[in-house]
């Protein structure tokens, strides 16, 4: 894909957060589908994956979704590609699933390009910032591509989606809701997105979103063949406060049940070796997971620079709003890892947090 663009002057790329979950893969490529529908005399606006191409593979849940539609890798413009793109190019980015630039990527685009930003929509804190985008919606909600395809709802309408469009368009409002069923994630915006598209398209009902749902969190869990480096990547995201740095990745498993699946020293090796490639002044592990009793669970680890006390700071720092407790024995002493009471606090809330500590040292 991106030999077809290396010959223009100026391009609008939306991107989504520096995950690149399946949320933010789906907003991308709705808006910047529905945007052509449109009005396909409008200036090329392209999807951009904001992460390596090769880490495609670590979130098979995209790529089921994406082989169900035809969209192969080579479709796409992933984080690789920016190297290769004419260094006088004029860019525009629509940001989707975030509302402030975040990470390398959006740095070097920002930075080499000088990227402005005309559009959002974004379903996380409001970051107060390019107040002129249009549209700039942000709102709680379940999943950002119910804002997206809310916002181009009347365009959808205009159109004759197959099954498979359908399901993939609502993949992401699937996953992030558990079909509706999770009270605290769930809002009307999500439940009136899913009925728009059970009366729309032909074939998708309840019971087809029902299986759906399954098989794409069996997709999403699927990690056969994962290195420990391979799980610590498959979700995780960067924030940069002045001079410090802080990496969190998202895992699905305990940490008893990962040690026994990669071994104490596979865990400790990795989490340092991307703590250190990424010059992390402070690795964060949030693990997600149902005990026997199908209750939710979390735990969290963090490990600092060796000698340094900031991961224990900042431990302090979020004890009580995360309710740690219980501090856990299963990795190295500088692996500082606890029991996180308050289950309903994700990356989404821990971020916040984490930023607003390094932001006042």
């Amino acid at each position: 894909m991106v030999k077809s663009v290396e010959h223009l002057h100026q391009i609008t790329f939306v991107t989504g957060n520096q995950s690149s979950d399946m949320d933010s893969v789906v907003s991308a490529i709705a808006y910047s589908y529905f945007t052509h529908c449109r009005d396909a005399s409008k200036q090329v606006i392209l999807p951009f994956v904001n992460i390596p191409e090769a880490d495609l593979s670590l979130r098979r849940d995209i790529q089921y979704a994406l082989n169900n539609i035809g969209i192969q890798s080579k479709d796409l413009i992933f984080a690789d590609d920016l190297k290769k793109l004419p260094a006088d190019l004029r860019m525009q980015l629509i940001l989707v699933d975030h509302n402030k630039l975040e990470g390398e990527n959006e740095t070097i685009m920002e930075n080499q390009f000088h990227a402005d930003v005309v559009a959002i929509i974004d379903h996380h804190k409001d970051e107060g910032l390019y107040l002129n985008a249009s549209p700039r919606i942000l709102k709680t909600v379940g999943s950002c591509s119910t804002l997206v395809l809310t916002h181009f709802m009347d365009t959808i309408k205009e159109r004759s989606l197959d099954l498979q469009t359908g399901k993939f368009l609502v993949s992401a409002i699937l996953l992030d809701t558990s079909n509706l069923k999770d009270t605290y994630k769930t809002k009307a915006e999500d439940i009136d997105v899913i009925a728009q598209f059970e009366n729309q398209v032909a074939g998708l009902n309840k019971d087809v979103l029902k299986i759906e749902n399954k098989t794409l969190h069996k997709q999403k869990r699927s990690t056969e063949g994962f290195s420990f480096m391979d799980i610590l990547r498959k979700d995780y995201k960067e924030y940069v406060c002045g001079k410090f740095r802080a990496g969190i990745s998202s895992v699905g498993g305990s940490l008893a049940d990962l040690t026994e699946r990669f071994g104490k020293k596979e865990i400790e090796s990795a989490t340092k070796k991307l703590r250190d490639e990424r010059q992390l002044d402070v690795m964060i592990i949030m693990n997600s997971y149902n005990d026997a009793a199908k209750n939710h669970c979390r735990q969290i680890s963090m490990v600092g620079k060796p000698g340094a006390p900031l991961a224990t700071s900042l431990v302090s720092s979020v004890t009580k709003p995360l309710q740690l407790e219980s501090q856990l024995t299963t990795l190295a002493e500088d692996i500082q890892s606890f029991e996180q009471v308050n289950v309903a606090a994700s990356r989404k809330q821990v971020a916040p947090l984490v930023t607003e500590f390094l932001s006042g040292l």
